[in-house]
């Protein structure tokens, strides 16, 4: 079932200060061939789950993200079959250099079900500072 999903997600990617994420979890989720789609830009940016590890990681070592905890504010959980749908509303609290920061945003999460195991084929997200978008 879908009911952990989101949260076992999040905590792999959360880390305290000097720790990082736990990327064996965080792939796991993913099927092979998963992308995430970054769209809070100007012009979306792609990763595999494999560019997206070596992106954050990247950032950990590097002392760009101090501490990151990702946390669900609500979902909607859609299923059909073996696909499905979930859409997160999170926060996202980090530490980077020049303080600590809060943003709110919205995960699109779609999973396909295989050997009873469920795994993102796709992410995509937008957030910003302000709940503004959930009023």
């Amino acid at each position: 079932m879908l009911k952990n999903f989101t949260e076992e997600l999040y905590q792999a990617i959360s880390f305290h200060k000097g720790s990082a994420p736990n990327y064996a979890a965080l792939k796991s989720r993913f099927l092979q061939e998963g992308i995430l789609i970054n769209n809070k830009g100007e012009a979306p940016v792609i990763k595999t789950i494999d560019k997206y590890v070596e992106f954050i990681k990247g950032n950990v070592e590097a002392g760009n993200i101090l501490a990151l905890t990702e946390s669900e504010i609500s979902s909607c959980i859609e299923i059909y079959g073996d696909v499905g749908n979930i859409t997160s509303r999170y926060q996202l609290l980090f530490e980077i250099s020049t303080g600590v920061f809060v943003r709110y945003g919205i995960n699109l999460i779609q999973v396909i079900r295989r050997d009873s195991q469920w795994y993102i084929s796709s992410m995509c997200w937008d957030d910003r500072e302000d709940q503004s978008m959930f009023a």
